[in-house]
């Protein structure tokens, strides 16, 4: 078997981009490198198979793609942004949704998390593991840090990055262009089967952080009995934390 697969991105003026990608680059790391520089930038981004229009996700393998549809033939639509201006929507950041680990020992991880505190596994393949609390309310990501491997830097115990869900992600992609320039993103949307989201950068002192936002499809929101994890869980919104004495 190859090490590389050919890629090619067909857009929708029929204009098409083709190249060798290793095989366990994801479809994010293709377009980065195939596409024109600057293409992403403040785009919502949609990928299919050319030849069955099935949605295609953005940390999918091109290898896997390859050998599943006997080609890695992909048709992109991309809608351009609206530019922030002076009137910005209201948008909530409604909760934390995943934090993701860059690992030395991923599957000591996954057995620790899993049988040791009772996650469950929703994933684990070459890319990334995926373990759920029970109740389906948080999840942990853990990556390989190794050299090589997709979007990691080869650093172990780290955070890799923290994801958020929204209720608005165009309006908060608006406002974090028009008051943080520090928050390093080409801003582009990318589709999965039950989100969209947003990756960016940010650094505090020599430290920098990879944040992912996401909307939730309407079709994929909401659980079938909330009250199995919130009639448990502590509300860290109802009263300073670990205060004692208020002034006043």
């Amino acid at each position: 078997m190859t090490e590389t697969v050919t890629v090619t991105f067909q857009l929708e003026d029929g204009t098409t981009f083709s190249g060798a990608v290793p095989r366990l680059a994801i479809v994010h790391e293709a377009m980065e490198k195939l596409l024109p520089h600057g293409f992403l930038k403040n785009k919502r981004i949609s990928i299919v198979h050319a030849h069955s229009d099935d949605l295609i996700y953005p940390d999918m393998f091109c290898g896997e793609i390859h050998d599943h549809y006997g080609a890695a033939v992909l048709r992109i639509t991309a809608r351009a942004l609206p530019e922030p201006d002076g009137a910005l929507r209201p948008w909530r950041n409604v909760g934390f949704d995943h934090l993701a680990l860059s690992m030395a020992d991923r599957r000591a991880a996954v057995d620790f998390f899993t049988r040791g505190l009772g996650m469950v596994i929703m994933r684990d393949d070459e890319h990334l593991a995926v373990l759920s609390a029970p109740n389906g309310n948080n999840a942990l990501f853990l990556f390989e840090a190794e050299p090589g491997k997709p979007l990691s830097d080869g650093v172990p115990s780290r955070i890799h990055h923290i994801g958020f869900v929204v209720d608005d992600l165009e309006a908060a992609y608006q406002h974090l262009r028009a008051n943080f320039p520090e928050f390093a993103s080409d801003f582009t949307l990318l589709e999965r089967l039950e989100r969209w989201s947003l990756y960016g950068k940010i650094a505090f002192g020599n430290i920098t952080f990879m944040i992912q936002l996401s909307q939730i499809k309407d079709a994929y929101r909401g659980f079938p009995d909330p009250r199995t994890y919130a009639d448990l869980m502590y509300d860290y919104s109802s009263r300073h934390y670990g205060v004692r004495y208020m002034p006043g």
